[in-house]
């Protein structure tokens, strides 16, 4: 990878609804304006060997149906790429790996019809498993299935290249970590820092939350200076 400084940026679901992971629609078209006031612009993980400088990456988690409803306008409208981690089992169902929190609110994922759009705007997938779980508790048959076996179902699916995976609750060890870097070519944590190095491994990824009524100058913390990184560094297992 390229010496130079990228940001990875996380989100969630976009909408209107209060839910404990969503950011509304205006706030998240206040964001991606500001990136191009800025001149930012995005690029996939697989293009950081080009010119990189003012490069973010844009990443979703869980592949919630109210991205491809509302966040996709606003990236085209902005010319903006990203990437969307789908969970292969659920499909055009629902959120259930959410249950646990106290917050819970039901939310419909993306069906096959809106990840093939999603994918015909220049946007990718990857993998965020096949069924969500805390890998870290599972044996190797499962994790066969949720590492392998989601790689497999999105490919046939929708034709396409998944090289990218995202830890499901950023639940990592060195046994797990192995397993994927035999299977993709990339990883996602919730290790909070701002930036992949040259030396960075490929497969740890980090990458920073963009939650909710972030300012302008919150923004401009997140992506030019060392505030996320004093944050929280930690960026190995």
């Amino acid at each position: 990878m390229n010496n130079n400084k990228i940001p990875i940026l996380t989100y969630h679901s976009i909408s209107n609804e209060k839910s404990f992971n969503s950011i509304n629609v205006s706030e998240f078209k206040k964001q991606i304006s500001y990136f191009r006031e800025k001149k930012f612009d995005s690029i996939h993980i697989n293009e950081t060997n080009a010119n990189i400088k003012n490069k973010i990456i844009l990443t979703f988690d869980d592949g919630y149906k109210d991205i491809n409803t509302h966040a996709l306008p606003i990236l085209k409208e902005y010319n903006f790429k990203a990437i969307c981690f789908i969970v292969s089992n659920h499909i055009g169902k629902n959120n259930i790996w959410d249950k646990h929190h106290k917050k819970y609110q039901k939310k419909e994922l993306m069906s096959k019809r809106d990840i093939n759009e999603w994918l015909n705007n220049d946007m990718l997938i990857g993998s965020h498993s096949h069924n969500h779980f805390n890998l870290s508790k599972l044996d190797n048959n499962e994790l066969n299935t949720e590492i392998n076996l989601s790689k497999d179902v999105l490919q046939e699916t929708f034709s396409t290249k998944v090289s990218s995976f995202c830890y499901p609750y950023g639940k990592i060890d060195y046994h797990l970590h192995s397993i994927v870097k035999k299977s993709y070519d990339y990883a996602f944590t919730t290790n909070r820092s701002r930036y992949i190095y040259a030396k960075h491994d490929p497969h740890l990824l980090p990458r920073i939350d963009m939650g909710r009524n972030t300012s302008k100058f919150k923004i401009f913390l997140k992506l030019k200076t060392f505030y996320e990184d004093i944050k929280f560094i930690k960026n190995e297992i």
